[in-house]
């Protein structure tokens, strides 16, 4: 039986979590919570800096092993993934390099975070055009909304695997299909499904995702990757080039040219220390097994939702599985932002989003997290209401 066939044990995983000791943290779609492994891989590269005078932690073997670490985790080839810094890096890669033309067209939604949306934006001021998709009454972004949008000039669309703010899961192998009927392509900022949704990158139909790698993946700020689908590599012009983004390093050759891969979206010397932890996030994540981290993220998500609907909270996430993953969103009124605050001086760590609660679960969380969260949550909201809280804050 292999790792991932195995049921996990929860309770000892969790041990490994050190911010669960004290907090009920359910703040990973703003960072995630990090294991000790972290800790222990970073120990590991610093010292083969002292130990080794560095033979090693400054290695280009160590970048490849992170590569296919991060292909193999999370289904894709190791020749269609480059390392970058962030989500928004890789989205700048495509943005800047596809191509767009004046009169040309990029359909996205009103869901996406900031920077799914600024680098498109910053086109506009190339006679690019930038078309929204609005949201239903039910806070999500049907297949239909884009499907009216698209028109011969639309060369790209972009969306969240899970939007930030509500949490909500979008059909990418729908919205692919559309877009290549279209002669369109897809483009995604997976940064809150990577690491918790069991599905291969490179069986989801799209053509390029980017994810940081500091929240559900266990890695340090500073540490992703891009995917890009191989059969369009070559139409991305990356925006800048050095040492690693051709196929020689003779820069005397007559003819330089750009790599054939994705390694054409590196240049000069990476995050040596993030990529060292990130490989090290991608083994813990594939010992636990994708499959039982999916499952887990459902089952607590669910009992967040049920719990807070039988205590008669709003919740704006969608209720199917299928389009939601670990976000539960919830609308407190005016007051969201100041009581995730005052959640937080009681060690409830859950963020304000777009004027809303949310708190999004991970397998290092349990229950009684839930349980706590809810229980504090219906205290602070007492304490606004009474009379005297004026004098409380």
């Amino acid at each position: 039986m292999t790792a991932s066939e195995k049921a996990p044990d929860w309770d000892t995983i969790r041990k490994l979590f050190p911010a669960t000791n004290d907090f009920v943290y359910l703040d990973g779609a703003n960072k995630g919570a990090l294991p000790k492994c972290v800790g222990e891989a970073t120990q590991d590269w610093l010292r083969i800096v002292y130990d080794k005078a560095g033979i090693g932690a400054f290695s280009m073997d160590e970048i490849e092993r992170t590569r296919n670490a991060v292909a193999t985790t999370f289904g894709a080839s190791p020749e269609c993934i480059a390392l970058v810094k962030n989500t928004s890096e890789g989205i700048n890669i495509l943005a800047q390099g596809i191509g767009l033309k004046p009169g040309e067209n990029v359909i996205l939604s009103r869901g996406e975070h900031e920077n799914n949306t600024f680098p498109w934006r910053h086109l506009e001021g190339r006679g690019v055009e930038v078309r929204w998709v609005e949201e239903d009454k039910n806070y999500i972004y049907p297949l239909e909304a884009y499907e009216k949008l698209i028109d011969s000039n639309t060369r790209v669309v972009t969306v969240a695997w899970v939007t930030y703010g509500v949490g909500y899961r979008a059909d990418l192998r729908a919205l692919a299909e559309l877009c290549h009927s279209r002669d369109a392509l897809l483009f995604v900022d997976g940064v809150q499904g990577v690491g918790i949704l069991n599905e291969r990158i490179d069986d989801l139909g799209v053509d390029a995702l980017s994810a940081g790698g500091h929240k559900a993946m266990f890695s340090l700020a500073g540490a992703g990757f891009l995917y890009v689908r191989k059969e369009i590599i070559s139409q991305i012009d990356p925006p800048y080039a050095a040492k690693f983004s051709f196929t020689s390093n003779d820069r005397m050759k007559e003819k330089v040219k750009l790599a054939a891969d994705a390694h054409r979206f590196e240049y000069g010397n990476p995050n040596y220390l993030g990529t060292f932890v990130q490989r090290r996030g991608c083994e813990f994540i594939k010992s636990i097994g994708l499959n039982h981290i999916e499952d887990r993220v459902k089952e607590l998500s669910t009992f967040l939702i049920e719990s807070a609907l039988q205590r008669g909270y709003k919740i704006r996430t969608p209720r199917g599985w299928h389009q939601r993953a670990g976000i539960v969103s919830m609308d407190m009124g005016k007051d969201a932002q100041v009581i995730a605050d005052s959640l937080a001086e009681q060690k409830i760590r859950v963020s304000c989003k777009d004027s809303h609660l949310r708190a999004t679960v991970h397998f290092y969380n349990n229950e009684d997290d839930i349980v706590r969260y809810l229980d504090i949550l219906g205290t602070v909201q007492l304490a606004f209401r009474s009379p005297y809280s004026h004098l409380k804050r």
